[in-house]
């Protein structure tokens, strides 16, 4: 008899009104979010286009396959279901990848085929066999608690002469630091809520910004036998973007970052370390 009523009362005028109401309110929102990014974008086109260039996106498709020789043995840390080469990418390097993350699960959730070897551990315990020509750290440091460990694993890694390729968010960032207040279940609905696109099972991951800015990570890789080739800075991201007064306000806060506190103060990051 409850289920009978339950389903009476769900199935009543009055529910459907209520239903229309949700699915309209957040019809409104989405509108209104929607409307906030592009007034957003719009922002970003009146600035210097270095405030407009994607760090993720240029190293992806940028840096890293700069870094691809012929044949080249090529660690991927952290990168679990999204590998950070495509298949189309390894066949015409011919490279062997080898995947590393502390997550058996997203290691098998990969493309079939595009890991040649994976390893299940802990990034900032394992050590390797100093076989690597390459090794890849995209967008995975910052979700390590000990990255001094991990700065070892990545030196144990890679031969002599060999390569570190790192691409981070930094902890100074306004994103990273609103990250690290709040709670992760918080997060996760506030960021999957507003950014519905990111709901995609690769993003949201607990995130701890140890070390992740570029001087104390190159303080790290230089202690790690690794001197520094390249450091790459970007003062882009999306995060703040559904508000624009907010996101203004952040824009404010960038323009005097990058002329006053330099590498420190910006967004992302990528350093290019060559093993001793």
């Amino acid at each position: 008899m409850a289920d009978a009523r339950r389903a009476a009362v769900s199935n009543s005028p009055n529910a459907d009104a209520r239903r229309a109401r949700r699915s309209w309110a957040r019809a409104l929102v989405r509108s209104l979010i929607d409307g906030n990014r592009a007034a957003s974008r719009w922002l970003d086109a009146c600035l210097p286009k270095v405030f407009s260039r994607d760090g993720y996106e240029e190293f992806l498709h940028g840096i890293l396959p700069s870094l691809l020789a012929s044949g080249a043995r090529v660690y991927d840390l952290g990168g679990g279901s999204l590998p950070c080469l495509t298949m189309e990418q390894k066949a015409a390097s011919g490279v062997t990848l080898i995947g590393l993350d502390i997550d058996a699960e997203e290691l098998a959730a990969a493309p079939d085929g595009l890991y040649d070897e994976t390893i299940c551990a802990d990034v900032a315990l394992y050590r390797g066999r100093g076989d690597g020509d390459l090794a890849v750290c995209l967008a995975s440091l910052e979700h390590v608690r000990d990255v001094s460990g991990a700065m070892a694993a990545l030196a144990s890694m890679v031969k002599p002469g060999g390569t570190a390729a790192i691409f981070s968010p930094c902890r100074n960032a306004w994103f990273a630091r609103l990250n690290l207040l709040l709670p992760q279940k918080l997060k996760e609905r506030l960021l999957f809520g507003i950014f519905p696109d990111m709901a995609d099972g690769h993003q949201g991951f607990e995130a701890f910004y140890d070390a992740c800015t570029p001087r104390e990570m190159e303080a790290l890789a230089r202690a790690n036998g690794f001197s520094v080739e390249a450091r790459h800075c970007w003062w882009k991201s999306d995060y703040f973007s559904f508000f624009v007064p907010l996101y203004a306000l952040w824009r404010v806060w960038t323009l005097a970052a990058r002329a006053f506190i330099g590498a420190q103060g910006a967004e992302t990051f990528a350093l290019i370390l060559r093993r001793e």
